[in-house]
């Protein structure tokens, strides 16, 4: 394992999409880390992302991440920690291959979409030399949810956790965009790419393990039989006579709501990652409308190769006397901005991810709390919590700290219950699909 410079902790990315910038641009704001190279197979992201890092090591540029693992290229001498954040179902084989170099590893979640390559990987890091490993559970990193987090376990304002209930509102658009149109469309179940996270964060802030499990849900809306009648035989946004009633049409999704609103970023981006150095709003209207005739972006919701669950809920009880309910729903006009409620012994607690309201039984008060909110880093300032954890317990390890310490006091787990979560989902889907409560103990064994 390479030690770190006097300059920071030394970081390649491989993925430079969406979420291998977010890290990337975390990690640059709110730690030492430096970003000393990077692996991605789309010439415009791979040369807007050198731009922006000044990146000058070509060893350490490539277009296939298999590339930067040669001998002759050094990455065990020449970098720290790498982060993978290419497509979900690459993230098995990229890690399987770097872990013999014992180089740290912050891995977007899903950590991979199968269970057995989710157990193959989590052999891989607990076997062999100890490194820090991170997994993209970051709403346990945001301001707010950590606040929450001491308020219950730290301060028990509520007294003991008797139920919890936590809402994830996808968005009606947002579900129809990544999940129907998009790369999460089928592959794996929506509540392991969607909501391992939200599972994750009951876990921590119940402070227990799963005993037992049901769930309920189903593909409820995009399908044919929910087409529109006057849709007719259209598969395409562009000629089906519904459009301008639609709430999926691609125009209105991806032009009246943002790009014409002057959003050049997410979501058009992922269709066309050119509008973001478009000269101006015309040009990149006219590249963003050839994407979207050019590829499922501009397919029918209703006539999409899309399997995954559109509405969910998950009832569990953790340890002996928690209740908890995630519900993960596409229906919603909110955009991810969670709620969660959770009942005590001696009060209540409110949060609806920008606030936290305590209600006292005792005094009848009710205190509110407005964590920091950090607009600048994605999922409320939780990308740059979990990136600046990472980079610090890298650090901790380069001055002599042992790794399993390091990982702990950084990360605030090890990466069993870091992975934990993934178990926890396909648990749940097998409940789901045999309509029946499983006891954790049974599953294990199975």
């Amino acid at each position: 394992m390479s030690s770190c410079t006097s300059s920071g902790p030394r970081v390649f990315i491989i993925g430079a999409g969406s979420r291998g910038n977010a890290y990337a641009k975390a990690i640059t704001a709110h730690t030492n880390g430096v970003i000393v190279g990077v692996s991605e197979p789309i010439d415009f992201k791979r040369r807007g992302f050198i731009q922006k890092y000044n990146l000058t090591d070509p060893s350490l540029i490539c277009s296939d991440w298999k590339e930067a693992l040669s001998p002759d290229r050094g990455l065990g001498e020449k970098v720290d920690g790498v982060v993978i954040a290419t497509l979900d179902e690459t993230h098995a084989e990229i890690l399987l291959a770097i872990r013999p170099l014992n180089l740290h590893i912050l891995c977007e979640k899903p950590l991979a979409t199968t269970l057995p390559d989710v157990r193959h990987m989590q052999s891989s890091l607990l076997s062999g030399p100890p490194i820090i490993f991170a997994l993209g559970h970051v709403l346990r990193y945001s301001p707010h949810n950590q606040l929450l987090y001491r308020l219950l376990q730290e301060t028990k304002v509520i007294g003991d956790i008797l139920t919890i209930t936590h809402t994830e509102p996808i968005g009606h658009w947002h579900f129809a965009h990544s999940y129907v149109r998009g790369n999460w469309r089928s592959g794996a179940p929506s509540l392991l790419t969607k909501c391992c996270h939200d599972i994750d964060l009951l876990l921590w802030l119940s402070g227990e393990t799963p005993t037992k499990i049901s769930s309920h849900g189903s593909l409820s809306h995009f399908k044919r039989s929910k087409k529109p009648i006057k849709a007719g035989e259209a598969t395409r946004c562009k000629k089906c006579p519904a459009r301008d009633e639609c709430l999926y049409s691609a125009e209105r999704v991806y032009l009246d709501r943002n790009l014409r609103k002057g959003n050049l970023g997410w979501p058009g981006k992922i269709v066309c990652p050119e509008i973001e150095d478009a000269p101006d709003l015309l040009t990149a209207e006219k590249l963003l409308v050839n994407a979207i005739d050019n590829s499922d972006y501009g397919h029918c919701v209703y006539e999409s190769p899309n399997d995954v669950v559109d509405n969910q809920v998950v009832l569990m009880t953790l340890g002996e006397d928690i209740t908890a309910t995630l519900t993960m729903t596409a229906f919603t006009e909110k955009i991810c901005e969670r709620l969660t409620t959770v009942y005590g012994t001696r009060g209540e607690l409110r949060a609806d991810s920008k606030k936290i309201e305590v209600v006292e039984f005792m005094t009848g008060e009710t205190r509110c709390y407005m964590p920091e909110m950090d607009l600048e880093s994605g999922h409320g300032g939780g990308d740059a919590g979990l990136a600046r954890g990472w980079v610090q317990a890298m650090e901790m390890v380069g001055k002599g700290e042992k790794v399993e310490e390091a990982q702990k006091k950084c990360l605030g787990c090890t990466p069993e219950e870091a992975v934990r979560s993934h178990e926890v989902v396909w648990w749940a889907e097998e409940a789901r699909i045999q309509g029946r409560t499983m006891r954790w103990d049974e599953w294990v064994g199975k």
